[in-house]
């Protein structure tokens, strides 16, 4: 009778020979990328029907890594690699200038920081254009006159009909606090990040702030440090906040306001004065940009104004002064007004309105709008339309599809640029304001005609910046985005590297599911498998592993895998020993059943040298995710070998080189391993293994088998809190109750079931 042993090895023969591709003879058997996962899926398979072994605890932590590092650098390869990035934020934003022609609100500033120093938070509200910017800018430059001190954010987003979510809202926070704003999953995991971040003497002003929802997360007090929240700040405040409303200015400072701006003798005239604050219904900036209209047509007469205003509704009141104020604009200024008015963005920076016009630069006609108060400068160099006038312009005048093609090749080329700088400060700084602006391009619905280069351009400048900032969620929304547009155009080239690049965060999140169904969409874009690129056939293996699929399917897909990569591709072909190197040490543990006997050393001995040859390819090709993931790896067999402290040793380093990419979830993969591994000394306490497994848990996705492990783990290590484990455990196997063929799977829901 042939043993099975003969038989494994007959087959590894057989696949190498359809594969075409020689790897060295090691352990007495020829090797396969094929072989590795056969040996790997059938093994797991037999641990597992054997029972929760000790050596088990390796295997079913193994399963994730070599499915999630299959796809380590695989959309990277075509481009430069990046410099190693650091994950410390950019720069913290100061306080932005106010306005100085503040009048008659001096009342609610003194109300504003007593009830900061008071509670530690105070909270101003009131209607568009009433200044509730100006008076927190103020106050909180009473509660603090130094710079460094200071801590601004403004969280209006890009899209001017829909308020930022809460979650977005805690990253921008974050990011002004100097922290990593993808360390979070929920806006409440930042309480304790804005506690600990500010400290005694510091204000944080958060501005322009919609709904009181967008905040709420907000710690009610921070000791001897002053939160001050900003906006129209709509819904049910908690019974501990009582916020400074801001109304309309009182008839006498309006009229005061209004003769300011007019600047001749018509200030002089009292009673008409009143009656022109009356109709901009006591709203400082109306009465600023009817003052400064005025001043800029000296022979209009008040009376005049206020009989042309008295004839019309109170809706079109402002509405008239606005139409004067266009018609009267020059070419330049009255074409970029339009096309403000028109766009999607609610803001853009100086370059990108000069983008529009087409022209070297747009200064001349931002100056002319924003001194009618049509436009206004916000942060630096950035210019956004008056909130009364979003809808002012024109609709699709006939210049839009050639000035938004001119708009989205800018920031395309700019997004390129500072891309390739990341992680520098300038790039960091630049993407931390313009990355939701660059979504909202992405995201627009009507994507013109020969933009798609450039929505490409876009779609991996963000990548590369979300990826940095451990920002899972925009990532995937920016491939959504992409793979949007490029149906829209009829790129299916554009189209299915968007959806690959879904399946892929997918499957590193730990969501073969929802993977498979962006690989399906790919799949169907490129109808001939010989003309899928290498990445779709390393991605199919991927899936078919997480699914428990048929190993001639995995065989099928890695054979197209190897004949696809071109011989100079040192990370693809790293990824490739990788995983010769995981059949082996499952062949090791199948002979052997984890005895770890003399043949089964030989089997992880050898194993071992493929991966160094791994980690060299990997840093031939500067590739640090490929070079981590080696490095993942070589700790494992080092663990099977029994040499602890080289294992221990290899984890370090993968664990730096996973931060050095901002990689939190490989990271978390290495936190797990450690557990395990200080579980078989008996020498570290409990608790420190808890700690450990709580640290991982913060940085992995809340699905996916390294999370269900911890959990596992730390259910047994803390048996008052098994339950809890166990429902966490089993909602990260979630994405697999649909999914009958991974073994691995099944057993790992029955041990937590077990808790």
């Amino acid at each position: 009778m042939i043993s099975y042993r003969d038989r494994l090895r007959f087959r590894l023969s057989r696949f190498y020979q359809q594969a075409g591709s020689r790897l060295p003879e090691l352990g007495g058997g020829l090797v396969t990328v094929g072989g590795v996962f056969l040996i790997l899926q059938a093994k797991v398979i037999e641990d597992l029907v054997d029972g929760f072994a000790p050596w088990l605890r390796a295997v079913l932590a193994f399963g994730l890594p070599v499915t999630a590092g299959l796809l380590v650098g695989v959309f990277r390869r075509r481009r430069k690699p990046a410099p190693p990035q650091s994950p410390q934020s950019p720069g913290r934003l100061p306080l932005p200038a106010g306005r100085d022609d503040l009048i008659g609100r001096e009342t609610e500033i003194s109300q504003v920081v007593a009830r900061a120093r008071e509670s530690g938070l105070a909270v101003i509200r009131g209607p568009i254009g009433m200044g509730t910017s100006s008076v927190a800018i103020r106050a909180a430059r009473e509660l603090t006159d130094e710079a460094d001190e200071q801590r601004y954010a403004d969280v209006r987003g890009p899209d001017r009909d829909h308020p930022e979510t809460p979650l977005r809202v805690a990253q921008a926070v974050l990011r002004t606090l100097g922290l990593q704003p993808g360390a979070i999953q929920e806006p409440e995991d930042a309480t304790a990040e804005v506690i600990d971040a500010l400290t005694a003497g510091q204000v944080l002003l958060l501005d322009n702030v919609s709904t009181w929802d967008q905040v709420a997360w907000l710690p009610p007090r921070v000791p001897e440090a002053y939160i001050v929240v900003a906006g129209t700040v709509s819904g049910e405040l908690p019974g501990h906040v009582e916020p400074v409303h801001l109304g309309p200015l009182d008839p006498e400072a309006g009229r005061e306001l209004l003769a300011r701006q007019i600047g001749d003798e018509r200030a002089e005239r009292g009673r008409e004065l009143g009656l022109l604050v009356d109709a901009c219904v006591g709203s400082p900036s109306e009465i600023v940009r009817i003052g400064r209209w005025l001043a800029r047509n000296p022979r209009i007469s008040l009376r005049a104004l206020i009989d042309d205003l008295n004839r019309l509704p109170i809706r079109q009141k402002l509405g008239f002064v606005l139409d004067q104020s266009v018609r009267q604009l020059r070419p330049t200024a009255k074409q970029l007004f339009i096309l403000l008015a028109g766009l999607p963005l609610a803001e853009v920076d100086h370059q990108a309105a000069a983008a529009l016009l087409g022209l070297p630069s747009a200064k001349d006609a931002i100056d002319e709008l924003a001194e009618l108060c049509l436009v206004e400068n916000v942060r630096v160099s950035r210019v956004r339309l008056t909130s009364t006038f979003h809808d002012a312009g024109a609709q699709n005048p006939p210049s839009e599809p050639a000035a938004w093609r001119r708009l989205v090749r800018h920031f395309a080329e700019r997004a390129g640029a500072f891309a390739a700088r990341l992680p520098a400060d300038d790039a960091r700084k630049w993407f931390a304001i313009e990355d939701k602006v660059l979504l909202q391009v992405l995201a627009y619905q009507n994507p013109v005609p020969k933009t798609g280069r450039a929505l490409g351009r876009i779609a991996d400048a963000l990548e590369s910046w979300f990826r940095l900032e451990q920002r899972h969620e925009d990532r995937l929304r920016t491939a959504q985005a992409l793979a949007t547009a490029a149906k829209a155009l009829g790129d299916e080239n554009m189209q299915a590297t968007a959806e690959l690049r879904q399946c892929a965060i997918l499957l590193t999140s730990g969501d073969p599911r929802k993977a498979r169904h962006h690989f399906d969409q790919a799949a169907r874009l490129r109808i001939k498998v010989e003309s899928w690129p290498p990445e779709l056939h390393l991605e199919h293996a991927a899936i078919l592993l997480a699914e428990g699929d048929e190993f001639t399917a995995v065989e099928a897909a890695l054979v197209h895998y190897a004949q696809a990569l071109s011989g100079g591709d040192a990370a693809g072909h790293a990824l490739r020993l990788n995983a010769v190197a995981a059949m082996l040490m499952r062949t090791g543990q199948n002979l052997d059943h984890g005895s770890r006997g003399t043949e089964a050393r030989k089997l992880y001995s050898n194993a071992r040298a493929v991966l160094f040859e791994a980690l060299r390819q990997a840093q031939q090709a500067g590739d640090r995710g490929a070079e981590a993931y080696a490095e993942e790896v070589l700790a494992l067999a080092h663990f099977y070998l029994d040499q602890i402290f080289d294992a221990s040793s290899h984890l370090q380093r993968a664990e730096r080189l996973y931060a050095e990419i901002a990689d939190e979830i490989g990271r978390g993969r290495c936190l797990v391993h450690r557990a395990k591994i200080m579980l078989e000394d008996p020498g570290h306490a409990p608790e420190e293994v808890a700690a450990l497994l709580d640290q991982a848990l913060d940085v992995l996705p809340p699905v996916g088998v390294s999370t269900a492990l911890a959990h596992l783990h730390l259910g047994r290590l803390r048996p008052e809190e098994a339950e809890e484990h166990r429902r966490a455990g089993l909602a990260a196997l979630a994405p697999w109750d649909e999914i009958a063929g991974r073994l691995q799977v099944l057993m790992l829901r029955k041990y937590l079931g077990d808790l």
